[in-house]
């Protein structure tokens, strides 16, 4: 989908890899297929001109990989190397064939409620895992979910804008995050915690069964929103009020009034009735689900 841009790596050897396909594209970094010598393959993310050029923007794509290498978990994108080749910082990560969880809901493949939820409870199990790793990730949203249809799962990636919860504060008052998913406390640019991501997963979960955001707007429009706007009652978009219960708790405005695990929140989706067709056919989601 890449092809009529140009790029300054594809079709070139990069240190031990030969870069096949540009991946994705971003401000910050792109992600490339590339091939190591011994034939296997690997995924790389290379920071573009732009990124290498800010001393800041490197040192954060330094402690993503620090980061990443914390953690192991199936719903959760592995790192594995990380450097410097031609003077461009990168990191080798695995892999994923597949598509974001936006790039799904913007085209015509539906999907539907017990895929959601199947994603939804994946992204759970993966949150409760950085979150005891003592990391917030901070930008948990629908580009930043993968689904990874060759392994019949979803994955969480980009940790660009993660923290170390015992590593030094960020600055305060400044302000991490994609405005449309942001917690009250992030658009404060207060301290953070586990329950900040379980908002941004409400979030997700409000635009996947909704079919729109709970705020649009400009930046500061939105950042008033999420602090003190009620968003649409799911219900008048057609959700059953079992799960719009569910996706009301989820993005309380109050901390101590969401879902305090990723756990609490995937047991509560598990409670959601769903209508069976008389000949269900089980999709590639649900099959890891645990739902029946």
């Amino acid at each position: 989908m890449f092809a009529d841009e140009a790029d300054i790596w594809v079709g070139r050897q990069y240190g031990p890899y030969s870069i096949t396909e540009l991946l994705g594209r971003g401000t910050v970094a792109n992600v490339y297929r590339a091939s190591l010598r011994d034939g296997n393959e690997v995924a790389l993310k290379v920071l573009t001109p732009f990124a290498e050029a800010r001393q800041e923007i490197r040192s954060l794509f330094e402690q993503e990989f620090e980061l990443m290498v914390r953690l192991d978990h199936p719903n959760v994108v592995k790192a594995s190397q990380s450097g410097v080749i031609a003077g461009t910082h990168y990191m080798e990560i695995e892999p994923i064939e597949g598509e974001t969880l936006l790039d799904r809901v913007e085209s015509n493949k539906s999907l539907e409620l017990e895929e959601i939820i199947a994603v939804l409870q994946q992204m759970c199990s993966a949150l409760d895992h950085i979150h005891e790793r003592k990391i917030v990730h901070r930008d948990v949203k629908l580009s930043n979910i993968m689904l990874d249809y060759a392994n019949n799962r979803s994955v969480l990636f980009d940790f660009g804008l993660g923290h170390d919860l015992n590593g030094p504060p960020p600055p305060e008052g400044r302000v991490y995050g994609s405005p449309m998913f942001l917690a009250p406390e992030q658009a404060v640019g207060g301290p953070v915690d586990a329950r900040t991501d379980l908002y941004s997963l409400g979030i997700t979960l409000y635009r996947l069964t909704v079919g729109a955001l709970p705020f649009y707007g400009e930046r500061n429009e939105l950042l008033h929103a999420h602090l003190k706007l009620t968003p649409p009652d799911p219900c008048s978009a057609g959700v059953k009020e079992d799960l719009a219960q569910i996706i009301m708790r989820s993005i309380s405005k109050n901390a101590s009034e969401r879902f305090q695990s990723g756990a609490d929140f995937a047991a509560a989706l598990a409670t959601v009735e769903l209508e069976r067709p008389k000949h269900r056919r089980r999709n590639i989601l649900s099959r890891i689900s645990g739902r029946h």
